[in-house]
């Protein structure tokens, strides 16, 4: 997210949604946006949760809109990020949850997980939502993550795969952008060029430039080690293009805002079920058994 105002009564909290207007960038900025992106998530999250009251890492927990929801579900939940300006946001909505009577056992950790010391017990699920192609060497922070869990225990890995955005992914962002550019609805200081194609080479650059400069994983240095460690139980691909899309988007009246919001998911896994856009981001199910494991290289 870029770098915006967050207000002092901001809460990440998908049981206490508002309006935060100076959140600009962020789906957070108005409830229905922020159920459509973090509210997807946790929901995908929830399909493959394994059972009851289990023992959950959730690695890179940000500011702990997952882990929360995961507590309250009745799970003991520990959240860990490298970041402590988020962990003491996820700590300030923890201690004014409103159903913190009812809920599992929450902590948060200040912590990289690559260099966190490993606990003397095991998890029954270790959670990665949109924070595996941040961490170098995913294939040794994988490597880690199978240690912790138990022998049956599940790995949860929603990733976003930057590298497969290709020119058919920017054409359809660009026809998008173009056609909310016209009533005014799509507010950005980066200007298009003039020509359809400049504009998605753009485009293209643009996507590709952060992923580049932040050192971003690529798709199969994710998932090839999650292949060779965990026995897959599910894999599929979702929309995720949308929540750029978004970002800049501006529609003055909010049920307007949401349908087109719906519209753009719908159409992203249209597109993506009949093969014609290139999909962003992962959902990979798996399990710890009882096989030997060699050596993961990066």
């Amino acid at each position: 997210m870029r770098a915006d105002s967050i207000p002092d009564d901001f809460t990440p909290d998908l049981r206490r949604l508002k309006s935060w207007p100076s959140m600009k960038h962020s789906p957070w900025r108005q409830p229905y946006l922020a159920d459509l992106t973090f509210g997807e998530i946790q929901r995908l999250v929830d399909e493959f949760v394994p059972g009851q009251s289990l023992k959950i890492l959730d690695v890179g927990c940000g500011r702990g809109y997952l882990s929360l929801e995961l507590a309250r579900e009745g799970h003991d939940v520990l959240g860990i990020d490298s970041d402590q300006k988020m962990i003491i946001l996820a700590k300030k909505t923890m201690d004014t949850d409103p159903y913190k009577s009812e809920r599992g056992p929450l902590n948060y950790l200040v912590q990289d997980f690559t260099e966190w010391r490993e606990p003397d017990y095991k998890f029954d699920l270790v959670i990665f939502s949109r924070t595996l192609h941040h961490i170098p060497k995913p294939g040794r922070a994988l490597g880690k993550a199978h240690r912790l869990l138990r022998i049956g225990g599940r790995i949860i890995c929603i990733e976003y795969a930057f590298d497969r955005f290709d020119h058919r992914s920017a054409t359809w962002f660009y026809h998008v952008r173009k056609v909310l550019e016209q009533p005014g609805w799509y507010k950005t200081a980066r200007k298009l060029h003039k020509d359809a194609s400049s504009s998605v080479k753009q485009i293209l650059e643009e996507w590709m430039g952060l992923a580049r400069k932040e050192h971003f994983n690529r798709s199969q240095g994710m998932l090839r080690p999650l292949r060779r460690l965990f026995q897959e139980r599910h894999f599929s691909w979702e929309p995720y293009i949308y929540w750029d899309m978004i970002m800049d988007m501006r529609v003055p009246s909010p049920d307007t805002e949401l349908a087109l919001a719906r519209s753009l998911i719908a159409m992203e896994g249209a597109l993506i079920d009949s093969g014609a856009i290139s999909p962003v981001l992962f959902c990979f199910v798996g399990d710890k058994t009882g096989a030997k494991i060699t050596s993961v290289s990066d």
